[in-house]
């Protein structure tokens, strides 16, 4: 199905899902491909209901939908940050009611920039995110600013998936590289460590980066 839109097109809305046929596209993969992964990747935050979470670049909006479900008996609040119009009202249309009870604030902008106050997040988490970010190590001395102490961020990815991505050209070994990204997180002040754990039904095997704050 990906074969009528060149991959240039098909790289850049994965940045940044926009509204036309390579939007809508982009957004059935999101939704079909990383739903699982998603999921699995909020179950992995050991979010607690009191907690304070943030989903970066959450896209359709799927993550959030499992976090919420989290937070729903308790005092915490679920935020997320992502910098596509389109996928802002995708995300923004599942989460009504949780919007409407205050008990979630989406934001448009740049992750580079989070507009959170200080030690004000117990849990972070994305998925698929990290290959896109321009400045790196100013996303992450961000994160770990406004995570609490020992707060943890969460980072979900496929690493088989991906190197699908780099054959047919859509990403570069370099965006995703595990090793450049986790000692990026270890040069920021974080302790890390990668897990794998098998698909629900299924042999293939996807990867859990998990950060605390230190």
């Amino acid at each position: 199905m990906a074969s009528f839109l060149p991959t240039k097109i098909v790289s850049q809305n994965l940045r940044k899902p926009g509204s036309g046929i390579s939007g809508l596209f982009v957004k059935y993969l999101l939704k079909k491909k990383n739903r699982i992964l998603s999921i699995e990747t909020v179950g992995h935050c050991n979010i607690q209901p009191d907690d304070y979470v943030l989903e970066l670049g959450f896209g359709p909006g799927l993550g959030l939908e499992a976090a919420a479900a989290k937070i729903s008996n308790g005092s915490g609040k679920l935020y997320g940050m992502d910098f596509s119009p389109a996928m802002m009202g995708e995300a923004m249309g599942l989460l009504e009611p949780v919007i409407t009870a205050g008990n979630a604030q989406l934001t448009i902008g740049n992750v580079a920039d989070l507009p959170y106050r200080d030690t004000s997040i117990d849990v972070i988490y994305h998925c698929n995110c990290y290959y896109f970010w321009d400045d790196p190590s100013k996303v992450l001395h961000g994160i770990h600013r406004v995570l609490k102490p020992s707060g943890r961020m969460v980072t979900g990815l496929c690493l088989s998936s991906l190197n699908d991505a780099e054959r047919s050209g859509i990403l570069r070994k370099e965006m995703y590289d595990v090793d450049q990204y986790m000692e990026r997180l270890r040069s920021n002040n974080f302790e890390v460590e990668m897990e794998e754990f098998p698909y629900p039904g299924s042999d293939v095997k996807y990867q859990i980066i998990n950060a605390t704050k230190s």
